[in-house]
């Protein structure tokens, strides 16, 4: 590659690396992480092999992994407003502005690819940590009956193993949502 060409490649790394590399002080609020995200009937299905799932334990698995998607997915929706609350009249675009025709990109499933929110997280109060903590909860006690209806499924060994399982993501989680109540305190100057 010529000097000539290598320049411009060069300067769009740095530009990258520095727009990457800010600090928490410069980011008002942090989504939670994706652990609190994942069910245990999706890790399940994610270690399939090591739980040996039948194909048909597989399917009803699924089955009930979709069930519990749609229990959350309104759950989820009111955490994200408490993250990115929708902005008021004045501030929304115009119609149609924005909008995509059928050439956007695609994501999994021929849904719209996610498109993150052009405004960054705002910084969570007492009421939205509170909020969010109720939200988070909900979701997780749904997810805890979907477990339990799932363990009639497992055999033994397999119900060890997934408890094994859920027992550590339950740990990540609360790790996970410690570290969202006390956020690292900003570096000293």
């Amino acid at each position: 590659m010529s000097p000539r060409h290598l320049v411009p490649w060069l300067l769009l790394v740095s530009l990258v690396t520095a727009c990457a590399s800010s600090s928490p002080a410069e980011r008002p609020g942090r989504p939670p992480p994706r652990v609190l995200f994942q069910s245990p009937l999706a890790l399940l299905l994610e270690h399939h092999e090591e739980l040996v799932l039948t194909t048909d334990q597989l399917i009803q698995v699924g089955q009930k992994e979709e069930a519990l998607d749609a229990a959350n997915r309104p759950l989820r929706e009111q955490l994200r407003q408490v993250y990115h609350p929708e902005p008021a009249p004045g501030e929304r675009p115009p119609r149609g502005a924005g909008m995509r025709g059928n050439s956007g990109p695609v994501g999994l499933g021929g849904r719209p690819a996610y498109q993150p929110s052009d405004r960054p997280p705002e910084a969570l109060g007492e009421e939205g940590l509170k909020r969010q903590q109720a939200l988070l909860q909900a979701m997780e006690d749904n997810e805890m009956v979907a477990f339990r209806d799932v363990e009639t499924l497992l055999d033994e060994t397999q119900k060890a193993k997934a408890r094994e399982l859920v027992s550590k993501q339950r740990e990540e989680r609360q790790r996970a949502r410690e570290s969202m109540q006390h956020p690292e305190a900003p570096p000293a100057p």
